[in-house]
């Protein structure tokens, strides 16, 4: 009896493309490695892994209820040669470049967009009456488009006139993204000529906008959804002063109501707006009735969740810092990446040599692959 194993590890389950689908410029890499584990030798004739997406909509009134589109179908070598392997595990690194046209991963009710690697290994039978032998597995992988560092930076402005004689509110939402679970803060600035007394009334809703298209059947559906966002103050009412008013509003979690991100696929597309309804009290007694809507995008996590990149540092230095720590998860967690790191990628060191830690004390997520680069000191020297 004898027992082979294949699977696939990835540095980062979870890519992040970066900027609009048209900027052609950006390179995102999807980074790995086929392990195997072998029980006894084996000789290895090639591995390949493909990369597949693929995207559906669900359309029940028609007799195929699946419009479904491959959007990439991509088969990279991995191994060419044939290789005589040990007992043991053996860890063989990939990289796949993707393209930044890519749709991001979507689920949504009536439509997703997935993405897989597949692989492939060949290997020589070990016994006679076996005409061939493969082994398989297959690994999903998460695809999510983050916004530009401009955008990310940004907030929406938007200018109403309220009366003839030159009265303006001017309406800025401090963030152009949204989590499920945080807080909007939203602003008002009314010009003196405005003539505004008192604020009577402010809804501000969420609201979402999913269009489904199907090529193949030439038809679109449109879901409309409509959240009315609370403020967490609401016992007691903002104060206008000044002719300003600053409000927050919370964004509902992930567990109360499902708030789908933003998408730019167009098949499967998702938007968002920010709706606000005042009513505005005025100096000679009349009722201004102001309606106001402003496109935003919805992120299922923060960007720095995305973005947290490693801090790698050598063992002696590590050590005299870890003391200082006021926890020990940053230590386990060090150890534990350095440990998937060595396995992953095998560094051969010399005794002599200290020990290369990575270390990350927010996320047991390990970034990166490849062999530690040298000390700041080391570049100088």
């Amino acid at each position: 009896m004898f027992r082979k194993s294949v699977s696939i590890d990835l540095v980062e389950p979870i890519v992040c493309l970066r900027g609009q689908p048209k900027d052609k410029q950006t390179i995102n890499i999807l980074r790995g490695a086929v392990r195997l584990q072998l029980s006894h030798s084996m000789l290895i004739h090639i591995i390949t892994i493909q990369f597949v997406g693929v995207s559906k909509t669900l359309w029940p009134e028609a007799s195929q209820h699946w419009d479904k589109h491959i959007l990439v179908d991509s088969t990279i070598p991995v191994c060419k040669n044939s290789v005589l392997l040990k007992k043991g595990t053996h860890s063989f690194p990939f990289e796949i470049l993707l393209s930044n046209a890519l749709s991001e991963s979507i689920e949504c009710g009536l439509g997703n967009v997935r993405y897989k690697l597949l692989c492939q290994v060949h290997v020589k039978p070990r016994f006679i009456f076996i005409n061939k032998s493969i082994l398989h597995t297959q690994r999903p992988v998460v695809l999510v488009r983050l916004p530009t560092l401009e955008s990310q930076q940004q907030c929406i402005t938007q200018t109403h006139v309220i009366n003839d004689r030159g009265g303006q509110l001017t309406l800025v939402i401090e963030k152009s993204h949204l989590i499920p679970g945080s807080l909007i803060p939203i602003s008002f600035y009314f010009s003196s000529s405005s003539q505004v007394v008192a604020v009577e009334q402010i809804d501000v809703k969420l609201i979402e906008r999913q269009k489904y298209r199907a090529p193949s059947k030439q038809t679109n559906r449109v879901l409309h959804h409509e959240i009315a966002l609370s403020s967490p103050s609401s016992a007691t009412p903002p104060c206008f002063l000044d002719n300003e008013l600053r409000c927050l509003y919370a964004v509902p979690s992930k567990q109360t109501i499902q708030v789908r991100a933003s998408t730019s696929y167009p098949n499967i597309r998702v938007r968002h707006w920010i709706q606000i309804y005042l009513r505005l009290e005025l100096k000679d007694q009349s009722v201004k009735d102001l309606q106001m809507d402003a496109p935003i995008s919805v992120l299922l996590e923060s960007v720095d969740d995305y973005l947290n990149l490693p801090v790698y540092t050598s063992k002696s230095n590590y050590s005299s810092s870890s003391n200082a720590l006021p926890t020990s998860a940053s230590s386990t967690t060090s150890f534990s990446s350095s440990v998937w790191l060595q396995k992953l990628y095998p560094i051969k060191q010399h005794a002599n040599d200290p020990l290369k830690v990575y270390t990350n004390q927010k996320h047991h997520l390990m970034k990166l692959i490849t062999a530690p680069p040298p000390l700041y000191e080391e570049i100088l020297a």
